[in-house]
């Protein structure tokens, strides 16, 4: 046990330095206005009398005056305009005292302050250590190796395979060795050099390509083409119409799931260590039965789990179309309602792939350690 954790601790001080190695690479785009300095600024003072209330949002201008709170320029105090355009997903309203992230550009005559939202990042901050730290006080040691392995995929998404992407790499190729590498990463952070490791890694990819393939063809199937996908026309433009829609919603899909599935061959894997720790002579046949057992009480509730969050997740769409009395067949039909009913299918199918095929490799290599033992 001792050595185990000895191993688990190094494996997140080398995954550590790894992701810090990685964000030191420059970031995929550059664009113009990031040579501008950020800082962070506070809201002083704000005239409302030029905008227009239309329901619950808001048109035109609000004048803001500001105080520069860090930089070269930290005392300042300027004019600052915020504009909003009835648009409630992006518009922002600042009230006095509020701290707001703001872009600084010299101007020719004095400096121009344009406030880009909000100043959240302390607040996430803080939430993020008092995450770390129930991690670590409940979990220990796995507890650590779970916290490293939500930062290493953070910064690994990030700083490897969106540029991937966005070079024109093919979105499939690209998500599914993203999900290779996560699954091996993840899964020796939280188990170790195991053997129910090796299982749970090995169980996990293999429901990996079944959600893979399921996906390719299924989309085919319903005539999908990764058109609804959040801020695809825009990346279109910006791409200038090379990315192709339908691979990237299929690599979005299966690396989606792919959590899901790491979860359910972990616990398949860790149930049969567990039972095999206590019943060493057990034969292949129980083992195998009991791995099935706990596979499928977990794929029971797991494949629950993903409906409710992908419909958490467009919950209000439901609402607009119950609303407005939309007939359930037209829903079912739409396009963007298709895309994340299909996302809980995939996911469902490498789950009911992955629970036996765990159950499988893992009691195998179990006995047969028994009956070398016996010998």
């Amino acid at each position: 046990m001792k050595k185990q954790r000895r191993q688990s601790l190094i494996l997140c001080g080398v995954m550590l330095i790894f992701c810090a190695l990685l964000c030191l690479l420059p970031d995929a785009q550059t664009n113009v206005t990031n040579a501008f300095p950020r800082e962070q600024v506070r809201i002083d003072e704000v005239d409302n009398t030029m905008l227009d209330a239309i329901g619950i949002t808001y048109n035109g201008v609000q004048i803001c005056r500001v105080t520069i709170l860090t930089g070269d320029h930290a005392g300042e105090r300027h004019m600052s305009y915020n504009y909003l355009n009835s648009a409630l997903d992006k518009d922002k309203l600042f009230v006095p005292g509020d701290t707001a992230w703001a872009m600084l550009h010299q101007g020719s005559s004095k400096l121009a302050v344009t406030l880009v939202d909000h100043y959240r990042a302390e607040t996430e901050m803080w939430i993020f250590a008092v995450l770390a730290l129930a991690l670590i006080v409940f979990g220990g040691v796995i507890g650590c190796g779970a916290l490293v392995s939500l930062v290493a995929s953070a910064v690994i998404v990030w700083k490897l395979l969106i540029p991937l992407l966005l070079q024109g790499v093919n979105p499939i190729a690209a998500a599914f060795v993203t999900v290779v590498v996560l699954t091996v990463i993840i899964d020796l952070l939280v188990a170790g050099f195991t053997k129910r490791c090796a299982i749970a890694i090995a169980g996990s990819l293999a429901g990996t390509l079944v959600t893979c393939t399921s996906a390719i063809l299924l989309t085919h199937l319903l005539k999908l083409d990764g058109g609804d996908l959040p801020y695809v026309v825009p990346l279109l433009a910006q791409s200038s119409m090379t990315i192709d829609t339908r691979s990237l919603y299929i690599g979005m899909m299966f690396l989606a799931n792919s959590g899901a599935l790491m979860d359910l061959s972990m616990d398949v894997a860790v149930s049969l260590e567990e039972i095999y720790f206590h019943k060493p002579d057990i034969s292949r046949l129980a083992l195998m039965k009991s791995g099935l057992v706990v596979g499928r009480s977990v794929l029971g509730t797991m494949t629950t789990t993903l409906m409710l969050a992908y419909s958490g997740n467009y919950l209000s769409m439901l609402m607009y179309f119950a609303g407005q009395g939309t007939a359930l067949m037209d829903v079912i039909n739409f396009k963007y309602v298709a895309s994340q009913l299909l996302n809980t299918l995939v996911g469902s199918f490498g789950l009911i792939a992955s629970a036996p095929l765990t159950a499988m490799l893992g009691c195998g290599i179990y006995v047969r350690r028994c009956v070398a033992n016996k010998v």
